[in-house]
């Protein structure tokens, strides 16, 4: 099995996977301007922003389904391992970058990340970390 989409080997997890993600980012990214340009533009306030508000975020939601049902479908353990191994790498990152901005909060009356980093550092690190494994990166113990 490979993990190339783009490969006619690619299993259907891994290619309902690629179609998933393509769908779930860009849904993010045109709710992200949509709704901001419509906030920036006529200020909406209590449901109306709440509602808008939640909008990019169930493309969030969406997109971690499309990994656990990637998952949930794939037959090659390895592969899996692989896909785990780059969420651990995202969740440590994020929680370590989290608490550290905390801290310098807390202690130095620093300024909040800007909005989004959370997110986009999330996949980075999940991307660096699946390109780093597949050029033989990893090693099992």
């Amino acid at each position: 099995m490979t993990c190339n989409p783009f490969s006619k080997k690619a299993s259907p997890a891994v290619r309902r996977y690629t179609k998933g993600i393509a769908l779930t980012m860009s849904g993010y990214v045109f709710t992200v301007f949509g709704t901001s340009f419509y906030v920036h533009a006529h200020h909406p306030t209590g449901f109306m922003l709440y509602t808008l508000s939640a909008f990019p975020a169930f493309c969030i939601f969406a997109m971690l389904w499309v990994v656990i049902r990637y998952l949930r479908d794939e037959k090659d353990e390895y592969l899996r391992l692989l896909v785990v191994r780059s969420l651990l790498c995202s969740i440590f990152t994020i929680l370590g970058l989290g608490a550290f901005m905390d801290f310098l909060r807390s202690y130095g009356n620093l300024q909040a990340l800007p909005p989004f980093t959370e997110f986009v550092v999330f996949w980075m690190i999940f991307g660096f970390a699946q390109a780093f494994q597949s050029m033989g990166g990893s090693t099992d113990e």
